[in-house]
Parts: structure tokens; sequence; C-alpha cells
């Protein structure tokens, strides 16, 4: 009874324990999410800024390149931290017994 107990026991902080840690990873994730979305709505302003500028003759084309290849970057980071967050949310789900595998 004790043995059955003792595995009762640890699959309980098994199960805490998974839900801690994904929850704690959904968290930074979503943290993450908001940060790049905010980068990637910058790097969009300083797109348009750049080109109005090289559109009056004070900027270069360099500086438009440089600031769509920033914005590409901005993209893909927020759509990596999405599709993180996401996979971390179905942790959450799993962990809570929502969803099974």
């Amino acid at each position: 009874m004790e043995k059955v107990n003792n595995q009762v026991n640890n699959l309980e902080q098994a199960v805490s324990l998974e839900f801690s840690s994904s929850k704690t990873k959904l968290q930074n994730n979503l943290e993450m999410l908001e940060t790049s979305k905010r980068n990637r709505e910058i790097a969009t302003e300083i797109v348009r800024a750049s080109k109005l500028k090289f559109d009056n003759g004070v900027g270069s084309s360099l500086e438009v390149i440089d600031a769509e290849s920033s914005l590409k970057e901005a993209e893909t980071n927020y759509f990596s931290a999405l599709y993180e967050t996401i996979v971390a949310k179905i942790e959450v789900d799993k962990a809570l017994g929502n969803i099974s595998f």
C-alpha cells in the first residue's frame, strides 16, 4: 500500500511540475510575442519613414533596403514567437488534461 501511495504521490508531483513548467513557458512566450509584435510595428514605421525620406531626396536607397531587411527579420521573429506561443499553449492544455496525444 505504501508503494502505491508513493507512486501516486510521484505522479501528482510530476503532473504539477509539468503544468508549472508549461505555464511558465507560455507566459515567457506571450511576453516574447508581445515584444516581437512591437518590434515589427517599429520596423514597419522605419520602412515608411525611410521610403518617405528617399522619395523626398534626403535618404538613400541603401537605407530603404536596410529598413526592409530589418522588417523581414522582425516579421520572421514575430511568426516564430507566435508559433512557439501556440506550442506552449498546447503544452499547457495537455498538462491540464484538456487534450491527449
